[in-house]
C-alpha cells in the first residue's frame, strides 16, 4: 500500500493509506466549482474524489455512446421555441392552404396497406377502398361538392329521398 495525500475542504494536508492500484489525479479548478462540488458529493453521501470519479466515468460513458454535446438549458428553451414556432407556422400554412381540406396520399394508403405476403392490385384496390380513412376523405369531399352544387342550383336534396340532378326547365 501507498500513502498519497488528499486535500480536505480547508486544503489542509491529511494522509490516507490507498490501495496499491489507485493513483493521485490533481485538478485545479475554480474555488466556486470546488464548492458547489462538495456540496454535491456531500448531498450524494460520498467524498469529492469518489463523486468526481463517478462524474467523469458519466460524462465518458455519455460521449461514447454518441450523445450531442451538453447543451445550457437556455440553448434547449430556445431550440424548443423555435421547432414549436415552425410548427405553428407550418399548420397556419396547411389550414390558409389546404382551405380546410385533407390530403389524402397514395402513397401512405400502400404502403399502410401492403405487408410481407402478396396480394393482387384487385386486393390492394379493395382493401384501400375499404379503409375508414379513405371513406371518411371521400364522405367529406362528397357532401362539400353536393352543397356547392345546391348552392349553384344544380342540385337539390330531399328529405328521405336523398340527392339528384334538377331538372331544367
Amino acid at each position: 500500500m501507498t500513502e498519497a495525500s488528499l486535500a480536505s475542504s480547508d486544503d489542509e494536508q491529511s494522509f490516507q493509506t490507498l490501495h496499491e492500484n489507485t493513483t493521485r489525479a490533481e485538478l485545479f479548478p475554480a474555488k466556486q466549482h470546488k464548492e458547489e462540488w462538495w456540496e454535491e458529493a456531500e448531498h450524494e453521501g460520498s467524498s469529492l474524489s469518489s463523486y468526481l470519479y463517478d462524474l467523469i466515468q458519466e460524462a465518458r460513458m455519455y460521449r461514447d455512446s454518441g450523445a450531442p454535446f451538453i447543451q445550457t438549458q437556455d440553448q434547449t428553451v430556445k431550440q424548443l421555441q423555435n421547432k414549436i414556432d415552425d410548427l405553428q407556422t407550418q399548420l397556419e400554412e396547411a389550414q390558409q392552404g389546404g382551405g380546410g381540406r385533407t390530403h389524402l396520399s397514395i402513397d401512405d394508403l400502400v404502403t399502410r396497406i401492403l405487408n410481407e405476403q402478396y396480394q393482387s392490385l384487385d386486393e390492394l384496390i379493395e382493401r384501400i377502398s375499404a379503409s375508414d380513412e379513405v371513406a371518411n376523405h371521400l364522405q367529406g369531399q362528397i357532401e362539400n361538392r353536393l352543397y356547392s352544387l345546391a348552392e349553384k342550383g344544380r342540385v337539390e336534396y330531399q328529405r328521405g329521398h336523398g340527392w339528384r340532378l334538377k331538372e331544367e326547365n
